[in-house]
């Protein structure tokens, strides 16, 4: 059975036993049973505890094999020592569904390891899914069915069935969550915590919810990316069905990727990684629990953005003025109105008002309530307007019927409306309620209202922007296969650039003295010099570079200088010339183009500020290879160093073109050869002046088989 099957047989049980069950209600083995009767499973329950011979009416079994019937999930509430001969029952009585709540596997250390791995082969032999170990449970709200001891399956009101899925490897953070969304009125359809995740993860729980027909939001909290290749084909499916997915990961610093380790054997990756993916896959990637929730709000409704031009109402001029200065720092554009709608606007504001974006309607609101409502009328009919943002402070009956004229003004259009109340529940709470029940996205503060739009902005665009088709084409210039091993040096890497159609310096490998005289038959001065060996990556650091050499006698002196201080540097590496080239006299700017193997997501191109400066003010842009020319361009235009290429104090601008075009070839031999790459770097790769292309005037290749030179001592 698939993965998929398994985790909806998981939600969907017609029989559940509960194994090491307990009569003690406030205990964790107690719960699960105390909760399913509690919210009134319609299946058959069998608790099994050789201790009892009943609880609460309900036949208890000594074991799994007395249970009369088919037993379609098992609850596993016992030491994770018995559990190789829980499996050997399950097999023979074919339970294949287990939900392991107990701990003592992969998170506390090499025999709890050791334990995990014969647990998983075991099971995979005999057919069984697991979900955790380490795990509170799961919920499927729409049938009402708590599989577990989370403290959220206490609630006495009972769950708000809706369309946001939710997989999370805390259980901790996953059922608080959705107790606080609850709160919310935002509605669930399934929530599974996934644990330890000994089989199935929480991309697994992403992927059957994206595709269940309703469920139309998904998000998930994750501690490790268990596979980047299925992340990035849920966000093909993400795109295809327009449901977006919200992310929360941790382990963002050391000290959180190593808790994170010990909390559920999570190798976390970089976060930088991380935060580029995301964004490149329209995943939209959160900070809080707080952030989500408020994520959720702003999808549940269902409706996108056109586009991100964005008009602000409100009753007070400094809630305006906030909402204006968020949305320039989030990339929202406070657009300037038609005359036409500004015209209708000024006439129905007090003269004292602004008709301005944002809008400011002034307290005279407060007797005129009607104000607010025909504004915001008029701005639904504007197409240059891709979403409103409405803020009041009414609370009490007159905050109450504007909501409801809110919520009336909502189902007449596809345009998002965003809503922020300011002030007390007690107040306020009335007005809020009737906005949540319509779906309408209602939040305490300005901040929070203009992030949460910035999600809806960025998931919106992704949608609607053209797959690229990025392949790698067939006639993509390929590297022998019997040479992409150890390292290498700049001479070499520079052929596969020429390829590429990536310009480099003409030059010429001096091997020893011999050779100066045949530096003039291939060069005019001035010229570069720069030592080529597999144990000097850093050539600058050894003094393995001269520029600026003018005549034959400089020439000489150079060649001699980066020997000596080569060898003084690294007594023991091996020499393979002195490469001499051209030395271009018009001025570029300094860029980098690196390629990094990810053990998560394959090859990641990276681009930024080159020479030292890539150290000095890591200025820089991922995305995973391969990219088109348009993403390539995105990653440039994200850089604080861009506006240097645009030209900046009278200087002119750089080839942009010329250099996105770079960055595409070179994401496409990074992905064509994916499975050999370690690392490549092309720094510094100047650029010139628009119209005059770019250059590179150094680089390194490192094949996955080659990470670790061989150093041996040798002279030229």
């Amino acid at each position: 059975m698939s993965k998929i099957n398994a985790i909806d047989r998981f939600l969907n049980p017609q029989s559940i036993a509960i194994v090491g069950v307990s009569k003690d209600f406030t205990s964790i083995s107690g719960k699960p049973i105390k909760n399913l009767i509690h919210h009134n499973y319609k299946g058959k329950i069998y608790p099994v505890n050789p201790k009892y011979d009943e609880i609460e009416e309900i036949p208890c079994y000594p074991s799994l094999l007395d249970i009369p019937g088919e037993v379609d999930v098992a609850l596993i509430a016992v030491a994770s020592k018995r559990m190789l001969q829980i499996l050997e029952e399950c097999k023979t009585k074919k339970i294949h569904h287990l939900v392991l709540f107990g701990s003592g596997f992969a998170e506390v250390g090499e025999e709890g390891r050791k334990l995990q791995e014969q647990v998983l082969k075991k099971a995979k032999e005999a057919g069984i899914h697991i979900l955790g170990p380490n795990c509170v449970g799961l919920l499927n709200v729409k049938k009402s069915i708590p599989m577990g001891f989370a403290t959220s399956f206490e609630t006495e009101k009972g769950f708000q069935p809706g369309n946001v899925g939710f997989a999370s490897q805390s259980g901790a953070i996953g059922f608080s969550l959705f107790g606080l969304a609850q709160e919310e009125n935002i509605g669930f359809s399934y929530i599974v915590n996934t644990g330890n995740q000994m089989d199935i993860h929480s991309l697994d729980c992403i992927e059957y919810m994206l595709e269940d027909k309703d469920t139309q939001v998904v998000a998930g909290y994750l501690e490790g990316i268990p596979d980047g290749e299925m992340l990035i084909g849920i966000s093909k499916t993400s795109k295809r069905l327009n449901k977006p997915v919200i992310l929360l990961k941790s382990g963002r610093s050391e000290i959180g990727r190593q808790a994170a380790l010990s909390h559920t054997a999570s190798l976390t990756g970089s976060e930088e990684t991380f935060q580029a993916i995301a964004k490149q896959y329209g995943f939209i990637s959160v900070n809080d629990v707080d952030d989500m929730i408020d994520a959720m709000k702003v999808f549940r409704r269902g409706k996108k953005t056109a586009g991100n031009r964005v008009v602000t109402i409100s009753n007070s001029g400094a809630a305006g003025i906030a909402m204006a200065d968020y949305s320039e720092v989030l990339g929202l554009e406070m657009v300037r109105m038609s005359a036409e709608t500004a015209r209708e606007i000024k006439a129905i504001i007090p003269p004292y008002g602004s008709a301005l974006n944002p809008i400011d309607v002034t307290a005279q609101a407060l007797k005129e309530q009607h104000i607010l409502t025909d504004t915001l009328e008029i701005l639904i009919n504007d197409q240059d307007i891709d979403a409103i943002v409405f803020q009041t402070t009414f609370g009490g009956e007159l905050g109450k019927k504007i909501c409801q004229k809110i919520a009336e003004i909502d189902k007449l259009t596809d345009k998002p409306i965003l809503v922020t109340i300011t002030g007390t529940s007690e107040l306020t709470g009335e007005g809020r309620a009737i906005l949540q029940e319509a779906g309408i996205p209602v939040f305490s503060t300005s901040y929070k209202t203009m992030l949460a739009l910035k999600y809806l902005v960025d998931f919106s665009a992704f949608c609607r922007k053209e797959d690229a088709g990025l392949q790698v084409p067939e006639n993509q210039p390929n590297a022998k296969s019997g040479d992409m091993s150890g390292i290498w040096t700049e001479e070499r890497v520079k052929e596969e650039l020429s390829k590429l159609d990536i310009r480099v310096p003409k030059g010429t490998l001096i091997k020893d003295r011999s050779h100066l005289e045949a530096v003039e038959e291939h060069l005019q001065y001035p010229v570069v010099c720069k030592v080529i060996s597999r144990d000097v990556l850093h050539k600058t650091d050894a003094g393995g570079v001269k520029i600026n050499i003018q005549n034959s006698l400089q020439l000489e002196n150079a060649f001699d200088g980066i020997l000596q201080s080569v060898k003084q540097y690294a007594p023991d590496a091996k020499i393979e010339g002195i490469l001499a080239e051209e030395m271009f006299q018009d001025e570029g700017i300094e860029m980098f183009i690196g390629v990094k193997q990810d053990p998560q997501f394959g090859p990641l191109i990276v681009c930024g500020l080159g020479g030292i400066f890539i150290e000095v003010l890591k200025d820089a842009s991922i995305r995973r290879a391969p990219v088109s020319k348009q993403e390539a361009f995105d990653m440039l235009k994200e850089l604080k160093g861009y506006p240097l290429l645009e030209g900046t104090r009278g200087k002119k601008k750089r080839d942009v073109s010329a250099l996105t075009e770079a960055i595409v070839q070179v994401s496409q031999f990074a992905a064509q050869h994916k499975e050999k790459i370690s690392e490549m770097d092309i720094n510094p790769l100047w650029v010139f002046e628009d119209g005059k292309g770019i250059a590179a005037l150094d680089g390194i290749i490192i094949w996955k088989n080659g990470v670790e030179s061989t150093v041996s001592a040798g002279t030229i």
